[in-house]
This record gives C-alpha cells, structure tokens and sequence, in this order.
C-alpha cells in the first residue's frame, strides 16, 4: 500500500532499524524443508507484509533492475484479469517454473505446505461467492466459472526436514507474530490485524506503480476481456507503467 514516492524512505527506515536482518532471522527459524519445485502452488502468488515487500523490492533493485519491465508488465496483467482469465499466475515466475525472487520469498510462500492439509475449502468459497455478487450486483460482470470453481491443489511434495519441539502450527503463529512486530514501524496494529496490507507481492507493487484511477478502471479491464478475449485499455496500461522508474 505505499505510493511510488515513499518506497525508497520506507527502505532506508527499514535499512537504519536492520528491519531486513530481522526479517531473516525469522526466515532462518523455520524448519528445513524439501519439494520438487515444481511451482504449481507458485502459480498463484501468495500474500505478503510491507516489509517483505520492501525487502523483495530493495532486491530486484539491487540485483536484476532490467526486470522490472517484465515485472510490472506481469503484476499489472495479473491484476487486472486474475478474476476473469485462468491462465494468468505469478509474474515473479520464469518459463520454466522458477521463482525469479526465491531468495526474498514471502514468508506465506515458504511456509505452504509445511503444515500438512488443511480444510479452507469453505472459506475460499464463501471469499469468492461473495466476490461473485459484487461484481455482478456493482458491475453487471459474470465471473468465469473456471475462476469460481478454482481451488489450488494440495501439495503432497513438501517434506520438512529437521525443526524443533513445536509443532509447525506453533512455529508459523511465533513467527508470524514476530513479522508482526516488524511491521508495526509502517502501520498500526489494528491495521495489521484486519490483515487489510497483507497482499501478494503482485498487488503491493500496483498500488505502488498504478495510480488509483486506473485501478479502479479494472471492472472495464475486466469487461472488455470477456467480451473481446482481450483489453485495449489494459494495454495501454501496461504500455504506460512497464517503463517506470526506480
């Protein structure tokens, strides 16, 4: 949720208070772990704080700045069709599945599967039933039934390793509560609490980029798609945004 403007003074804040070096500490108490990378639970980005933000921000910066074209080009498509095209994943991912900022992964994205099954069927449902209606009461749009029916498959591939007496459960709450902490230096606890900053990378990065007419032209995006199979409008967009500069 931070505008283009306070992005470089929310890092150099973070940077004074070793908020980056704290946020890899926690990282570095989760339990080892093995997968086979195979990058189906990647394909829908997963939610992220402010600082994990910042912290993959400050990354692509330092390391890979000749990809933030891509990246925004993607974040920005991502946006705007998630709700209407089902071929649309993670911008952060290359053609062959790898996670091009693994290094400054989410905590939420190293945490997927280490704790086992979990049934959060109904609350998917009752989150996107609700999206339904809005779109069709607000928009008059017909979300996708592919979209609607959507559900992320359960990964079996995920083997934690090594880790201590807590159980993985205990371990993700300390350490969520934690990352918590962290964030308090940008926004309050009440905030923090409604959960209401807590977005995938992909979503932290348009509302830093895209400004806020645009985004609330999505419902056009959107409508547009659905009937042509494409958005005239998103690609001038894209066209507009992909060439910012850091």
């Amino acid at each position: 949720m931070l505008p283009l403007v306070k992005l470089n003074p929310a890092i150099s804040q973070a940077e004074d208070n070793n908020l980056f070096d704290k946020l890899e500490e926690i990282y570095n108490k989760l339990p080892e772990m093995v997968c086979d990378r195979c990058g189906t639970c990647c394909t829908v980005p997963h939610p992220a704080y402010i600082v994990e933000y910042l912290n993959m921000f400050r990354y692509v910066n330092k390391n890979y700045p000749e990809k933030w074209p891509q990246f925004i080009e993607g974040a920005v498509r991502y946006y705007f069709l998630e709700l209407v095209d089902i071929h649309q994943r993670c911008p952060f991912l290359d053609e062959h599945n790898n996670c091009q900022v693994y290094e400054v992964r989410p905590f939420a994205c190293r945490t997927y599967g280490m704790m086992g099954k979990r049934n959060t069927h109904d609350l998917t449902r009752r989150n996107m039933e609700k999206l339904v209606e809005k779109y069709r009461s607000e928009h008059n749009i017909e979300l996708p039934g592919e979209i609607v029916e959507f559900e992320l498959p359960y990964c079996e591939k995920v083997k934690v390793t090594n880790g201590d007496h807590k159980t993985p459960m205990e371990l993700v709450q300390l350490l969520t509560a934690d990352i918590g902490q962290l964030e308090l230096f940008f926004v309050p606890m009440p905030v923090i609490e409604s959960q209401f900053t807590f977005m995938p990378y992909v979503n932290h990065l348009v509302m830093s980029v895209v400004s806020e007419g645009a985004r609330l032209r999505r419902p056009k995006v959107m409508q547009e798609f659905l009937a042509q199979g494409h958005s005239e409008l998103l690609e001038k967009y894209i066209e507009k945004y992909r060439s910012t500069s850091f």
